[in-house]
């Protein structure tokens, strides 16, 4: 018996078994407290290749730390080339090669099939050496694939009613053709997600900025990489998960071709081996591009760790955006963590928040508003327009703060690649001023805002070449200085701190290797010198927080490194302190009033996790990550 047939019915009972988790209690009886899940990571990409170039090296790292991994591959990638079945194949065996390479186990797997609704099924393989390991290949039509008509995933999209056939690799376990249509797509990965009981969800971007990628007309992006997405996340609203809602990260594309890059050295040769692994089975992936995108990566919306903070009656809270609402953690002021509670959402968020005391500001995932959560006895949500766009998708994520008057600000990457900023007409206020513009050309996503005196803000952000500030007064506008961070590029977002001395400090990671620079600012000008710090490795902004005022240290610097672990700098110029852990993107930093810090991290698993920092001879000595939550608590009920 071949290993294809091997699998057969009890590989797939095995699969369930190990995804489904225990039936539900009677619906007279309580249900107890949910177990947390395992941690989990799931990517959906349109192709072969996709997570290879641009969910590295985060895919990686998850693979390596022993974490539950699965892809789903949505088309068979085809293309348009005369022998499809050997192509895809190719394809699909060049990804098998690459996650083979990754774990560092021998490309050796165990190939069947999966249920995905409506009498379909769908090829999974296992690896045999690392079972943690799994793909799972649709097949569904690639955009390039004219024998029944191009652009598949983009006219489904649009129409629910148009039904298409699967492309059949060579070798495939489903040996024959199926048809879809819209909703059975959806389907599919719907059941696919209620099998796995994904903790995390890596999409591709389906809002690329339209200031790149010219090429693909209209989308800026590959088109099966946007429809994809844009189903993906309609089986995201679908899918019933048995404990925590899931976390989602969104990862741009092609066009981080068109950005300075942040991968440490250390990454880039990790992303080149798994992707060199894979083009050793399609002919088509040589070139120079294929370099360049497998040596950047970038989250599509910058997160900042200010996701935490003190609120009212000497309470800390924390917020994270889920699939399914508002994850929101509290510690009392005994120090006790409960949660998390999920709350409804008005409408679908993007992932960043910013929490400024009492109130928390998000962004409609259409970037059209703004959104505030008002805190106490009766929270209660306030919109706010955002600046005014054709399309305003092209808005970036508010950065926020409080300014001296006590009214809060927002900045905002506009739609026409410049800086809006807008205030409240007085504190507490539901009415704001109107937007004004800053100016700026090329600005990207991911924005800073600093208060100092008489009203002042500064506001930080990097374009592909610098970093820019303007001194915003309580009225009227500034126009912009360059930060000078030297002859390096910027490779993510600024991020800008009032330091206890009253100086402004900045830091940002550079095309360097993925080096930070940190540069202070005084009412005299740019403080002479710069401070760098080693690239710590991995994705994503650094976090700088001022400390508690009985700490021997200013400011605090964070970083998560390659390996999803955390780095901490509690001085300038001091060398990064390894706090190990495995946290998903941003950590938040809390300055604690008898000195010293808490870091809040979210895991992969779905928990908060704590480390506190303590002054100590030398700087400050951390306790280890923790879970917040000692008991575990149950979502109470999806916002649906």
């Amino acid at each position: 018996m071949s290993r294809f047939a091997a699998l057969g019915l009890g590989a797939v009972l095995l699969f369930l078994a190990t995804c489904q988790g225990p039936p539900k209690p009677p619906a007279d009886e309580p249900e107890p407290p949910a177990p947390l899940p395992p941690a989990h990571h799931v990517q959906i990409v349109a192709h072969p290749d996709d997570d290879l170039l641009f969910m590295n090296p985060d895919l990686a790292e998850g693979l390596r730390s022993g974490r539950q991994t699965t892809g789903i591959y949505l088309t068979a990638g085809e293309a348009d080339v005369s022998n499809k079945a050997r192509y895809g194949a190719a394809r699909q065996e060049g990804t098998r090669a690459a996650y083979a390479e990754m774990v560092r186990k021998p490309n050796d797997w165990v190939r069947g099939t999966i249920p995905v609704g409506r009498g379909r099924l769908a090829e999974v393989d296992t690896l045999r050496e690392a079972p943690h390991v799994r793909l799972v290949f649709l097949n569904l039509p690639e955009d390039a694939n004219s024998q029944h008509g191009e652009h598949t995933l983009t006219r489904m999209r649009a129409d629910p009613s148009l039904t298409v056939t699967t492309t059949v690799p060579a070798g495939a376990t489903v040996p024959y053709p199926q048809t879809f249509d819209r909703g059975a797509v959806v389907d599919a990965l719907t059941a696919l997600f209620d099998h796995l009981q994904p903790t995390v969800v890596r999409l591709q971007d389906d809002q690329p900025d339209g200031r790149y990628q010219n090429v693909w007309v209209g989308v800026h992006n590959h088109p099966d990489h946007v429809a994809g997405a844009a189903l993906t996340r309609e089986a995201l609203a679908a899918h019933r998960p048995s404990a925590f809602s899931p976390m989602v990260v969104t990862y741009r594309d092609y066009n981080v071709a068109d950005t300075p890059a942040a991968l440490s050295d250390v990454d880039k040769r990790t992303t080149r081996a798994a992707f060199s692994a894979y083009a050793r089975h399609d002919v088509f992936a040589e070139g120079l591009m294929y370099q360049i995108w497998s040596d950047n990566s970038g989250y599509r919306y910058p997160r900042r760790g200010r996701w935490a903070a003190w609120g009212e009656g000497g309470a800390v809270q924390a917020y994270a955006v889920r699939a399914h609402g508002l994850a929101r953690w509290t510690r009392s002021a005994d120090g006790d963590w409960a949660g998390p509670d999920l709350l409804p959402l008005p409408e679908p968020l993007r992932p960043q928040v910013t929490l400024l005391g009492g109130t928390l500001v998000a962004q409609s995932a259409n970037g059209a508003r703004i959104l505030l959560l008002r805190q106490g006895s009766h929270p209660r949500w306030e919109v706010v327009d955002a600046p005014a766009a054709a399309d305003p998708a092209e808005n970036g994520p508010p950065a926020a703060t409080v300014d001296s008057d006590g009214r809060i600000v927002l900045a905002v990457k506009n739609s026409a690649g410049g800086v809006s900023i807008r205030r409240q007409v007085s504190p507490g206020s539901a009415r704001w001023q109107p937007w004004t513009e800053l100016g700026g050309t090329d600005v990207q996503d991911g924005l800073s805002v600093v208060p100092a005196e008489d009203g002042v803000v500064h506001v930080f952000a990097a374009t592909r070449g610098k970093v820019l500030r303007w001194q915003v007064p309580r009225a009227g506008t500034a126009h912009p200085e360059e930060v000078p961070i030297g002859s390096a590029h910027p490779a993510g977002p600024p991020e800008a701190e009032r330091a206890r001395d009253g100086s402004i400090r900045v830091l940002v990671r550079t095309d360097r290797g993925g080096e930070l620079v940190e540069l202070a600012s005084t009412r005299q000008g740019w403080s002479p010198g710069r401070t760098t710090y080693p690239g710590a490795g991995g994705v994503g902004a650094p976090t700088l927080v001022t400390s508690g005022p009985r700490s021997g240290a200013d400011l605090i610097r964070v970083a998560r490194d390659g390996a999803g672990a955390v780095r901490v700098a509690d001085g300038a110029g001091k060398p990064w302190t390894e706090l190990g852990g495995a946290v998903s993107d941003h950590p938040a930093v809390v300055a604690e009033p008898g000195g010293g810090v808490t870091l809040i991290a979210l895991g992969f698993d779905g928990e908060l996790l704590v480390n506190r920092g303590s002054p100590a001879p030398g700087g400050l000595a951390f306790t280890g990550w923790r879970p917040a939550v000692v008991t575990p608590t149950v979502l109470a009920e999806r916002a649906d």
